[in-house]
């Protein structure tokens, strides 16, 4: 029996666990494969959904999928545990818990936010990178609000209920979209007049939204002027001390939530690990067209960890981005174990960009058509969809319904409130209980009445009603009545009713037996195979 092949995987963002399931169905059947992930979380996380959380318009869980549902009953084993050194010329990492051998390694540790050495903005400031970033903000938010609720001095209220959030590429602009929406909220609960608020968005360039067009950058620009937010485009920061933040033109904004998504840089675990950074990478690592590291073979990097430069550009850090690197680095790796010839190379394809702005609106690029509003906002749920069926299936699917449009509060919603409204637990139980009542009495009533004797007929009643007789009862009832007093004429009627109720209920065909013949036969599908009825 051969060897084993092991290979590791660090990180459960989007690129590791692409990279795990393409490399987990290759070598599903195949013993002598051993494929490891390893997170310091028990679950994924939607990096692209955490402003929901943050500004509560989705619950924590709708941004946490569990790696058992990803890779529960599939041939890779999922470890917690937060790795501290990669040695690769022993092939090993080593983290908090133990050590892992590997024969090749995928490097997917996602990344840090970058704070360009601006003084005093990573102490005075909140990030929105990670589950523990979002739930961070959520509740200060909510906190801040209840605290200005009761505070008498102004110019603390006034700093309170101001919140600055720093940068309006798609995330600054999702997180400024959750707060407006999340402030008219908390300004009902606290009774708080919503013109005491305010909301800034900071941007050092002269536009929001730079990488999409200019009529979806005007559109989301006129939403946010709309819902009160004020936007100061050519506004660089140069400081941040608390409860303030300076900018270069001497203005300083009082506030005491600042909000900082201005840059994404590699993880600084992967700029640790003792291999070729990319020149212009801030801590990503370097690798070629196969995503390997010039330095080793058997060392792979993908997603946010990755630089390659593509028509003299990095490959840009999204969720897109790192699908794409995942799969040309595990393609790779299934190439090099089965000593295949054929290498697969990075040629991105990226199908365009959404971003959300609150739950109601949105402006998006995607697949060649360009969208605003309500068809903005339904494409990114069908791509949030297709992401979730394809890595936990059906069930995945259903929670993301539920989060985003059952279970969801304040008409945040893209479809309005309706879909959440629930009906009290005390109404059902008294509607069942009246409707077990009439049929109780119902079933009574059709057996008193010679509910299991089909050939006396039966009378059906409802809600006390003096019910209604039934054709099979008319017809015996008529063909009695005529045998009493002899006239078999008088019966006819009842008997041709009955017959037409039968010939339709049970699909009876009707025949004559013989020119002239006053006997008719008449054969049916139902249980009863063959029905005659003579007139004499």
């Amino acid at each position: 029996m051969a060897e084993a092949k092991k290979i590791l995987i660090l990180g459960g963002g989007y690129g590791g666990v692409w990279a795990g399931k393409i490399l987990e169905k290759h070598f599903r059947k195949d013993q002598n494969i051993q494929i490891t992930l390893v997170d310091r979380k028990p679950f994924h996380t939607l990096m692209t959904e955490l402003h929901e959380v943050a500004g509560w318009r989705t619950e924590p869980e709708s941004v946490q999928v569990n790696f058992r549902k990803i890779f529960g009953a599939k041939r890779i084993n999922v470890v917690l545990d937060d790795i501290q050194s990669v040695d690769f010329k022993t092939r090993k990492a080593v983290g908090k818990a133990r050590g892992y051998d590997f024969d090749y390694i995928v490097v997917g540790a996602g990344g840090e936010p970058e704070y360009f050495n601006i003084p005093g903005v990573k102490d005075n400031s909140f990030s929105l990178w990670s589950f523990d970033d979002a739930m961070k903000i959520r509740h200060h938010v909510e906190d801040i609000f209840a605290r200005a609720a009761e505070e008498t001095d102004p110019a603390a209220r006034k700093r309170m209920l101001t919140f600055a959030v720093a940068g309006a590429g798609f995330t600054g602009i999702e997180m400024i979209g959750e707060l407006l929406e999340f402030r008219d909220a908390m300004c009902r609960k606290h009774y708080i007049d919503r013109s005491e608020t305010r909301v800034v968005n900071i941007e050092a360039l002269p536009s929001i939204l730079p990488i999409l067009e200019e009529p979806l950058r005007v559109k989301a620009e006129e939403y946010l002027s709309r819902k009160g937010c004020e936007v100061m485009l050519n506004a660089s920061i140069i400081g941040a001390e608390p409860g303030k933040v300076m900018l270069k033109d001497g203005t300083v904004v009082e506030t005491d939530t600042f909000i900082w998504t201005c840059g994404v840089k590699g993880s600084s675990f992967a700029a640790s690990l003792e291999v070729t950074k990319g020149e212009r990478g801030r801590g990503r690592l370097q690798v070629d067209a196969e995503m390997k590291s010039p330095d080793y073979p058997f060392v792979y990097v993908v997603g946010d960890n990755s630089f390659f430069l593509e028509n003299g550009k990095p490959v840009p850090q999204i969720v897109e981005g790192a699908h794409q690197t995942a799969e040309v680095a595990a393609k790779n790796i299934i190439a090099d174990i089965e000593g295949r010839a054929e290498r697969h190379q990075f040629k991105s394809n990226f199908h365009g960009f959404m971003v959300s702005i609150g739950g109601r609106y949105g402006v998006a690029n995607a697949g060649g058509m360009k969208s605003s509003g309500f068809m903005a906002m339904t494409m990114k749920h069908m791509i949030n969809v297709w992401y979730l069926l394809n890595i936990a299936g059906i069930n995945q699917v259903w929670e993301y319904i539920k989060h985003e449009f059952l279970d969801i509060k304040d008409r945040r919603s893209f479809i309005g409130g309706f879909a959440t409204w629930k009906v009290r637990g005390y109404w059902p139980l008294l509607l069942r209980m009246w409707l077990g009542l009439m049929w109780v009495m119902e079933g009574v009533n059709k057996i008193g009445e010679g509910w299991l004797a089909w050939s006396a007929g039966s009378k059906s009643g409802w809600m006390f009603s003096s019910g209604v007789t039934q054709a099979g009862m008319k017809a015996v009832e008529a063909v009695s009545a005529a045998s009493a007093e002899g006239d078999w004429s008088a019966a006819a009627p009842a008997v041709e009713a009955a017959t037409e109720t039968l010939r339709s209920r049970y699909s009876i065909s009707t025949a004559s037996s013989a020119p002239g013949s006053a006997r008719r036969s008449w054969t049916a599908s139902s249980p009863i195979s063959r029905t005659r009825v003579s007139r004499r």
